[in-house]
């Protein structure tokens, strides 16, 4: 189907159709909506658009966050992973936006759309990946470069992420170092799959291995949720694995107010963990960041570009004391 097929089907004219894909906020919703509805059962793709964007280069960038604007500024993964994204553009002579945006006050497929139809970007880096990300499909729709931080159920599409699955295991190798049996794990959003692969990497750690027992709860990344987790198990763990340094540093704080001498595991390595005397999982966010950079401004050149997994390694610090004898 060509654009005047469809302006014919939605009763309306080629100047609207295009305005839909290129200027949606000049259209009208209920004809916006008839549009990309019949767009979608038919099979119209705007192609031409698509090609035209990769065309030409205006050497900006952005970093898509889904989240309230002060995460970007509290959350210290997300300011480690630009200063590595931010390094590789400002090296290349390019530019990069931080784009945040709630979903919960948001059309996010409209919005993106919007913003990739502007011509405004090269190309898009995508945080805080779902399983059957939608933003996933627009962007393949569109045939418009991206690159995702993170893995999901599909990976249908260009990928730099930590080996979350190692780095949980290899926490749990680091706890059977110190003879620990009785574990608390303390996980963040259960529903996001680098939570998902740090699970299962730390109780696969422990196969086989007799008369262990671990206690799984969620504390979704909130010091609160973490104390009153701790206060639940309190006296019944030897040992505390967070899959990430902000619970873990919440989990320190409650055990030094309570008298609780147990060794505690956090993920990510931010600054926190080093003044804390935490040790943690160091997942190389900077890496990370400059790594996506790099392969989105490939991308949007034309390039052929591979996803790439990055290493994980443990940071020992203030749990090498608790050996038990």
């Amino acid at each position: 189907m060509d654009i005047k097929e469809l302006a014919n089907l939605c009763g309306v004219s080629v100047a609207t159709v295009s305005r839909v894909f290129n200027e949606p906020e000049k259209v009208r919703e209920s004809t916006r909506e008839l549009v990309l509805s019949m767009a979608k059962k038919y099979g119209y793709s705007p192609h031409s658009v698509a090609k035209s964007l990769r065309k030409r280069f205006t050497g900006l960038f952005l970093l898509a966050v889904m989240s309230e604007v002060e995460r970007v500024f509290e959350d210290s993964y997300t300011s480690k992973f630009l200063k590595g994204a931010v390094g590789y553009f400002s090296e290349n002579n390019l530019k990069l936006v931080v784009d945040v945006v709630n979903p919960n006050k948001t059309n996010v497929i409209e919005y993106y759309r919007s913003l990739v139809l502007s011509k405004m970007i090269d190309g898009v880096i995508l945080m805080d990946l779902k399983d059957d990300d939608e933003r996933v499909e627009l962007l393949n729709e569109l045939q418009f470069p991206y690159v995702c931080v993170g893995r999901n159920n599909r990976n249908n599409f260009i990928y730099v992420d930590s080996d979350n699955y190692n780095g949980g295991y290899i926490a749990a190798e680091h706890f059977l170092s110190l003879r620990r049996k009785k574990l608390l794990f303390v996980g963040g959003d259960p529903t996001l799959p680098f939570e998902r692969d740090r699970r299962n990497g730390f109780f696969d750690g422990f196969k086989g291995v007799a008369d262990v027992a671990i206690a799984e709860e969620y504390g979704y990344y909130d010091e609160k949720k973490v104390k009153e987790i701790l206060e639940i198990y309190q006296g019944k763990f030897d040992g505390i694995f967070c899959t990430s340094d902000v619970m873990a540093y919440a989990a320190l704080r409650f055990c030094e107010r309570n008298g609780i001498d147990v060794p505690i595991v956090g993920f990510d390595n931010i600054h926190l963990s080093e003044i804390a005397n935490l040790t943690t999982v160091d997942q190389h966010i900077e890496v990370v960041g400059t790594k996506a950079a790099e392969k989105l401004y490939r991308l949007s050149r034309g390039e052929k570009v591979d996803s790439e997994l990055i290493s994980t390694e443990l940071i020992v610090r203030g749990t090498k004391r608790f050996l038990i004898p």
